[in-house]
């Protein structure tokens, strides 16, 4: 599987490029009245306005800085019928996607990784960060994978797309 390798707060994190529409140095963004924190704004992306998350604050590290190579990932996420008014007029359980920003200091590289090798680890669940998965191997280093599905929890899809699901 393919990967991008973050560093977050001297931790090593890695993305699934399936996920992955496009990464682009940081940009300017329109910040929002009282969002919370991990909110970083909004931002125009070819004629869009995608909302901009600190993946580091939601891995609960400090604040992503902006840097010189600061990166924003694009990626779209899995979101109930319920913040998606078009999907929400189908019947059945429905998922759509939704176009976000995550801003992080720095890529490291794009990797070539095996989540099924015999030193890697499944990690262990914890409720309040559903998004932190198995603990991978990749040279020297431990990573740990980010599955980008899961990295808006319910609270948050609210505040973003606003309404509850279900």
């Amino acid at each position: 599987m393919q990967v991008l390798e973050l560093t977050i707060a001297g931790k090593g994190f890695v993305l699934p490029t399936a996920w992955v529409d496009e990464v682009v140095p940081a940009v300017r963004t329109r910040d929002l009245a009282e969002a919370p924190a991990w909110i970083r704004g909004v931002f125009d992306h070819r004629g869009s306005l995608i909302p901009l998350l600190d993946l580091h604050l939601l891995v609960d590290e400090a604040a992503a800085r902006t840097l010189t190579g600061s990166r924003i990932i694009i990626i779209d996420v899995e979101v109930p019928s319920a913040f998606d008014v078009q999907a929400s007029d189908l019947e059945g359980p429905v998922a759509s996607r939704r176009t976000i920003g995550l801003m992080v200091e720095r890529i490291q590289e794009v990797l070539e990784v095996d989540i099924a090798g015999e030193s890697d680890f499944s990690g262990i669940a914890v409720e309040t960060r559903p998004y932190l998965r198995e603990i991978l191997q990749a040279e020297d280093r431990t990573l740990q994978m980010i599955d980008p599905d899961r990295i808006l929890r319910a609270e948050h899809q609210e505040i973003l797309f606003g309404s509850k699901p279900g």
